[in-house]
């Protein structure tokens, strides 16, 4: 089973190809835990073969203007670097299946 891996600058956050879940969080951020354990189980359960990587914001302050974040959790779902869906500390699986669904489906036809 995949799962997050920490990135360790702000430009291990740039993910250029494939699907990417990318999560911001703070140490004191106990939903965030519990996104790390639960979004790649979802995935891999939903058959999405993705890269999931998180950034300490506490570390990397800057991160938040470079990416938007204004609070935590963020989610930031890509695909070949172009974000697919946003989502802020309320994370709704159901709303990331539907908003992710056409794009991936386009992308992977032959």
């Amino acid at each position: 089973m995949t799962a997050f891996v920490e990135a360790c600058n702000p430009d291990e956050m740039a993910v250029s190809s494939g699907l990417a879940f990318l999560l911001f969080s703070t140490p004191d951020c106990g939903v965030c835990d519990a996104l790390k354990i639960k979004l790649p189980q979802w995935a891999e359960s939903q058959g999405y073969k993705a890269e999931f990587r998180w950034l300490n914001l506490s570390r990397f302050p800057e991160a938040s203007s470079r990416f938007q974040v204004l609070s935590v959790p963020t989610l930031i779902v890509s695909l070949d670097g172009q974000e697919l869906t946003r989502q802020l500390r309320h994370v709704n699986l159901r709303l990331i299946q539907e908003q992710i669904a056409r794009p991936l489906a386009l992308w992977s036809e032959p």
